[in-house]
């Protein structure tokens, strides 16, 4: 599905910039710059933006087009960054574990609850103990008209990751896009629990 997409260029998504959701995070906790990855990166905006901070910016999609397009764009502006094809779930992840894992809109495509768990739990896994996760996804606070993306609930968020996550906040916002109405999202920033 999202091959396709890609190649007809029909990606709403795309904003061709890092999201200001990351910057503000970054920015304002502040997240100092350490080693992290972009889970569902796309073609690489905010990889590339992270490495422009100081990062050690790795990006991940099973899209293998979105990849192409990101390594284009790490050459293009001189940024050493790594990018993968490869599925979260499925394969092992290259130089984990991270400190820092950040994904816009991945998490809320895996919709059952076994599989939202499973991707927390796999988040956890890539990173440090006491590492941050910093996801964005779409809000099922928000009645929709027409396409967008997936929703979640606070508590399916809260549910599928408490097991192994502080949750720090989760915060009502939307996404960052160049759409005339911006689709409703959950911020949330979450701290790895600790190995007992």
């Amino acid at each position: 599905m999202f091959h396709e997409r890609y190649k007809s260029g029909n990606t709403p998504w795309e904003i061709h910039r890092a999201d200001r959701n990351l910057i503000n995070m970054v920015h304002n906790t502040p997240i100092d710059p350490c080693r992290v990855i972009d889970i569902g990166c796309g073609t690489g905006n905010n990889v590339i933006w992270l490495h422009e901070q100081g990062f050690a910016a790795v990006g991940i999609d099973h899209t293998g087009i979105a990849i192409e397009r990101a390594r284009e764009k790490a050459r293009q502006e001189k940024a050493d960054c790594k990018f993968y094809v490869l599925d979260f779930l499925a394969n092992s992840i290259p130089g984990a574990p991270y400190d820092f894992a950040f994904d816009r809109g991945c998490f809320h495509h895996f919709l059952e609850f076994d599989k939202l768990e499973q991707c927390a739990e796999k988040v956890a896994d890539v990173l440090i103990d006491g590492g941050l996760w910093l996801t964005l996804t779409g809000s099922a606070d928000e009645t929709r008209k027409g396409p967008g993306p997936p929703q979640l609930s606070a508590r399916q968020i809260v549910n599928a990751a408490e097991p192994y996550f502080e949750i720090l906040s989760l915060v009502a916002n939307h996404f960052d896009t160049d759409q005339v109405v911006p689709a409703r999202n959950w911020v949330s920033l979450m701290r790895k629990r600790k190995a007992q």
